[in-house]
């Protein structure tokens, strides 16, 4: 089962791919250039990526991951990659250079810093006799490669939307700017250490490698808050990110009622 679940993994991405690069790529293909179609596919790719890898993630299952995850993070790693999957889907849809350059952004918060601390630290983490670490590799540092490179060097896919340079309602403007600061706190904390002194905030104590990859994902929301709070589209791209994993978040601590397991009401305060 572990071997068949493994070997539909890439035709599933092979095809999603496919379908996306028909649904966003083509209608622009007379007008761009190889490095236009590359930003246009790490975009879809980041997209599948997270559409067939967060039921396998929601699951807990083992063998969808290249390290052995708590149950609730790796629930909270569905609930990432559904987030991305609504961000990146709202950049397809109008790919402007800021609506590219939002994606980017948040990408690169989110990979890099995970990549290089795994190469640095946690190595030993990994067991390299499974084809999935190598996968993960593959992915995770190719994409950040790329990521990388697309934020120093972006083909324009499509021109600037001048409403892109209108603002949101200050309600919104606030709202955006209290989630930036919050998780930027709570994504330094976790990232700073697996143990300390309040339990609703570093749940997972002795596993550093579990906390960073949490950090990460809010620290990408803080680094997109901070980059669409003045921009209405902008701030509708990253609203619905921060809704699609609040809501997440409540959905894996209630999960975990269900199950008779603890939850930690500190994740619920996205819903709020």
């Amino acid at each position: 089962m572990d071997i068949l679940l493994q070997a539909l993994t890439l035709p599933m991405l092979g095809a999603g791919l496919w379908w996306g690069y028909r649904r966003w790529v083509s209608p622009h293909q007379e007008r761009l250039d190889p490095l236009g179609i590359g930003l246009l596919l790490l975009v879809i790719l980041t997209l599948m990526g997270g559409f067939f890898g967060s039921p396998f993630w929601w699951m807990d299952e083992p063998r969808s991951f290249s390290w052995d995850l708590p149950p609730l993070a790796s629930r909270m790693l569905a609930a990432a990659g559904w987030s991305f999957v609504a961000l990146t889907f709202l950049a397809l849809q109008r790919p402007t250079p800021r609506r590219l350059r939002l994606t980017l952004l948040v990408l690169a918060t989110y990979l890099v810093p995970l990549v290089l601390v795994i190469l640095l630290f946690h190595l030993k983490d990994f067991d390299f006799a499974a084809p999935l670490t190598y996968a993960f590799f593959l992915l995770a540092g190719g994409m950040s490669l790329a990521t990388l490179f697309y934020l120093l060097r972006q083909p324009a896919i499509l021109p600037d939307d001048p409403e892109e340079l209108l603002p949101p309602p200050p309600l919104v403007q606030g709202w955006l700017v209290a989630v930036g600061v919050i998780t930027a706190l709570w994504g330094a904390a976790l990232f700073a250490t697996d143990s300390g002194p309040a339990p609703l905030i570093w749940v997972w104590p002795g596993d550093l490698l579990t906390s960073w990859l949490i950090a990460v994902m809010l620290f990408a929301i803080a680094v997109g808050a901070a980059t669409s709070w003045r921009s209405a589209p902008l701030a509708h791209m990253m609203l619905a990110m921060a809704t699609v994993y609040g809501l997440g978040l409540a959905l894996a601590s209630g999960w975990n009622a269900l199950l008779a397991k603890p939850i930690q009401p500190s994740y619920w305060w996205f819903l709020d």
